[in-house]
């Protein structure tokens, strides 16, 4: 059952911050959750999902108890605990309808929250009857969007079945599966297309990046610059993935950048070989709006909304936030930006205090009309990171 907690996170203690970049780069800054305003621990490795009202999700352990939470800045609400007889959890993502769904029990079962019911969506039990196969090494990385279609990935290692699927009032459909496809790591849209990464015969150069929706066989997407790895993807509504990707300038030395692709050729949105250095894989919008992490060659890790290293710089360590200094910061792209331009973060602090927040831009984002509109949707992203080759890591 959902129940609110007792506390509620005060917006005045948590001094509520703007951090300038260029006037559109304006933000403020809301505590979600941290260990100054509740007995919170381990926050700043917690699993977390943001939705397109702003309703932040997350994996806590409070006064000794892992649960999943959910607010947006104010009281908070438990969505499962330990006491719901839970043993772990995993992965997790919300909708703007409030339905939550995580992996639990060490990846056993996937669940979904909705209206405090809680309800197994599917287990490694039943499995077999529903994917074709036993998905004894479990089941991963589950997100929901607006239509309420749940993706997620199975894997039996022993058979050497894998695969990415979809399920939706009971309904599974197979994305791609064993032999056809190595896969790693997925993102879902709100048209019901999944994009992810995968090595395969299907693809030119052996592996690539590929968008399907259960119906056939998935396309690669267009590979025209050789890409060595490929990190992500995210897909929007409107069929533009943001990825990461590994490959050689033309002395043939290793660059890694950031790029967006539609129907067409990548476009590379951020490389390293400037000031930016480290590059996390981006998160990507309906507007377009792309957010990563990096390193820069002179100065601190920090977010960043663009491939301006000041302008388009969000936050980072050095900067104060809760009356103490950031000493790391974290961002997870899969799931972690909406379409209003809000994404969420950790950040640890010089006090020894840590927490979960909220980046609100002060100005809406406007939307991408380069492609195709689409309506309000989720951005499903993986993980952060520079290599993750298997399914499973998708797991942050």
């Amino acid at each position: 059952m959902m129940r609110s907690q007792s506390f509620a996170i005060s917006l005045a203690t948590a001094g509520i911050v703007t951090v300038l970049g260029t006037p559109a780069q304006a933000f403020t800054f809301v505590e979600i959750a941290s260990n100054q305003t509740a007995n919170f621990t381990d926050l700043v490795n917690a699993a977390y999902a943001i939705n397109d009202v702003g309703t932040v999700t997350f994996v806590g352990e409070l006064d000794g108890q892992n649960g999943i939470f959910a607010g947006n800045g104010g009281v908070l609400t438990t969505v499962a605990d330990e006491g719901d007889g839970f043993l772990s959890f995993g992965d997790l993502d919300i909708n703007s309808a409030g339905t939550v769904v995580f992996s639990a029990d060490s990846d056993t079962r996937i669940v979904s929250s909705s209206g405090g019911l809680l309800t197994d969506v599917i287990t490694v039990a039943s499995s077999s009857g529903l994917i074709g196969f036993s998905a004894n090494d479990g089941l991963w990385a589950p997100v929901i969007n607006e239509l309420g279609t749940i993706a997620f990935s199975a894997n039996n290692f022993a058979t050497t079945d894998e695969g990415i699927f979809t399920i939706n009032g009971g309904v599974v459909s197979t994305i791609a599966d064993a032999p056809n496809f190595d896969l790693f790591r997925f993102s879902l849209n709100n048209n019901d297309d999944v994009a992810f990464f995968a090595i395969s015969t299907l693809a030119p150069d052996g592996d690539a990046l590929f968008i399907g929706d259960g119906t056939g066989l998935p396309t690669p997407f267009a590979d025209p610059m050789g890409f060595g790895t490929i990190e992500g993807p995210v897909l929007n509504d409107n069929g533009t993935v943001a990825f990461n990707a590994l490959f050689l300038d033309a002395m043939f030395n290793p660059v890694v950048g950031n790029f967006r692709q539609g129907a067409g050729s990548p476009e590379l949105v951020v490389d390293d070989q400037g000031p930016f250095d480290e590059l996390g894989r981006p998160a990507i919008n309906n507007a377009g709006t792309l957010v990563f992490q990096s390193g820069l060659d002179l100065g601190a890790p920090a977010l960043f909304v663009g491939s301006d290293p000041v302008a388009d710089r969000v936050i980072g360590v050095g900067d104060m936030l809760l009356g103490s200094t950031i000493t790391s910061i974290s961002f997870q792209e899969r799931n972690g930006l909406n379409n209003q331009g809000q994404f969420v973060f950790t950040a640890q602090f010089a006090d020894g205090s840590s927490g979960i927040f909220r980046a609100d831009p002060t100005q809406p984002p406007v939307q991408d009309v380069s492609e195709p509109a689409a309506w309000l949707g989720l951005v499903l992203i993986a993980g952060v990171g520079t290599v993750a080759r298997r399914t499973r890591a998708q797991s942050s």
